[in-house]
């Protein structure tokens, strides 16, 4: 670190308009003048130096830099200054509470997302059916490859396909609501099933899926990823969601809804398919604007937020453990603190290079966005514990703190299991690791509030 620059971490919470700021500053000290929407740093050459005072130069002093650090804030504050010193600290590392005005949060990377966030509880899933009006056929994420029934094309590039009419699901929950709408005697067997369905030419949209009929995929684009045969079909439910992947490129796409005509299960029929959004490519047109339908990228992180947002709504619940979708093993601890956060900072995060192999990931990974303020949800978390370490016990019997802790949230109801690609949770614990990389090294040590949870760490991601 530069002797004349500071680092800084600031977090937004509109809950109760308050900020928190860290800065790393010089052993010298710098003086702070708090403006509306940023803080002055300026250097404390001369000790005691006050605000006021004018910055005089001694000619031996006039190869010393004397640069003003401006950190920007994420909401907009009352005026003040003050003065940092940190010889009265054991570190160069302060913290100042900062009172924001209400109401007044600064631009936002999504501020598209923070205004529809203002109207509800908790922000709105991505791509809902608004969003998605004009939608014709879906493509593999990876390699394109088409995954509905293509007919003559619309448009150069964009294959047409069977989806005529897109509608919006209701809660993911809903199921557990069919006892309070039935109000009369008649038989609502199949909803108390789940079997709430596509029809042909129709796409109902989930919050992180889509859902579409087996009549309209393209039945030798996917395939099971595992061998559902393997399955004892002559126990429990005769319909069982599997995992499907591409049958060109063997990526993921989503899960197809099976039922088997023979007890054995080598004869399976496909009723439905839940495609999952942040695994496939949209095609379609926009009617209004006579074009091509051009869908946004969308972050991966923010079906991990909806997943969390439709629990918490409807259970309460916010621990989770996060699970390969194939093998169900164990990943990721996660407990929601909070997701109305905004952080700027101007720390540079670490840079793992192993992500290399997925760019799908790339555009959630942080990058440093001095000025600009980043919407995200905070978490503890903590890694699943190798399954060696898991096993060994010390000479008294005792588990360390961490092996205790999953046995604890394992055998606990309230805390919600959540399925997904192996490759996109390995993802998302880099962007939390990053993300506890920007957080000031005072703040980081093993000795620190941050890491006093039986293990777990501090860590956001991008919402």
């Amino acid at each position: 670190m530069q002797s004349n620059k500071a680092r800084y971490h600031a977090e937004y919470h509109s809950k109760i308009n308050s900020i928190t700021l860290s800065v790393q500053v010089p052993p010298s000290g710098v003086t702070c003048r708090i403006g509306p929407q940023a803080i002055d740093l300026i250097p404390s050459i001369q000790p005691g130096l006050n605000f006021d005072d004018a910055i005089h130069l001694q000619e031996e002093e006039q190869s010393v830099a004397v640069t003003r650090d401006r950190l920007l804030l994420p909401a907009r504050v009352m005026p003040t200054r003050t003065t940092l010193d940190p010889s009265s600290s054991r570190s160069n590392l302060l913290s100042l509470k900062l009172t924001a005005l209400p109401n007044t949060p600064l631009e936002t990377s999504n501020s598209s997302s923070l205004s529809a966030a203002s109207m509800t509880e908790f922000p709105p899933s991505p791509l809902p059916a608004s969003q998605l009006q004009g939608l014709e056929n879906l493509a593999c994420g990876s390699c394109g490859n088409v995954l509905l029934n293509s007919t003559t094309s619309s448009g150069p590039g964009s294959p047409s396909g069977p989806i005529q009419r897109v509608v919006d699901l209701p809660s993911e929950h809903w199921q557990e609501l069919v006892d309070c709408w039935m109000c009369h005697e008649e038989d609502f067997t199949e909803l108390r099933e789940g079997d709430l369905g596509a029809r042909l030419g129709q796409a109902l949209v989930g919050g992180t899926y889509l859902l579409i009929h087996a009549k309209d995929v393209e039945h030798h684009a996917v395939m099971i990823e595992e061998d559902a045969r393997s399955i004892d079909w002559t126990k429990g439910i005769k319909r069982r969601w599997r995992p499907l992947a591409c049958s060109r490129c063997m990526s993921p796409v989503g899960d197809g809804w099976y039922q088997s005509r023979l007890e054995n299960g080598t004869d399976l029929e496909m009723i439905q398919v839940k495609f999952h959004k942040y695994l496939v490519r949209y095609h379609g047109r926009n009617q209004q604007a006579q074009q091509a339908l051009v869908i946004p990228r969308q972050r991966f992180s923010s079906y991990i937020a909806t997943e969390i947002f439709e629990s918490a709504r409807h259970h309460a619940t916010y621990r989770f453990i996060l699970q390969d979708r194939l093998q169900g093993r164990d990943m990721l601890l996660l407990w929601m603190l909070n997701w109305d956060t905004t952080i700027v900072t101007n720390q540079e995060p670490l840079q793992d290079r192993q992500l290399s192999w997925d760019d799908s990931l790339r555009m959630d990974l942080n990058t440093t966005s001095s000025g600009r303020g980043k919407k995200v949800m905070k978490v503890l978390y903590l890694c699943a514990v190798p399954e060696k370490q898991d096993q060994q016990q010390g000479g008294d019997g005792v588990y360390s703190k961490e092996a205790r802790l999953w046995d604890q949230w394992r055998g606990d109801p309230g805390v919600e299991k959540l399925e997904f690609q192996e490759r996109l949770v390995l993802g998302l614990i880099a962007m939390l690791e990053q993300s506890s990389s920007c957080i000031p090294s005072g703040l980081n040590g093993a000795t620190s509030a941050v890491m006093a949870m039986d293990g777990m760490r501090v860590g956001s991601f991008e919402i």
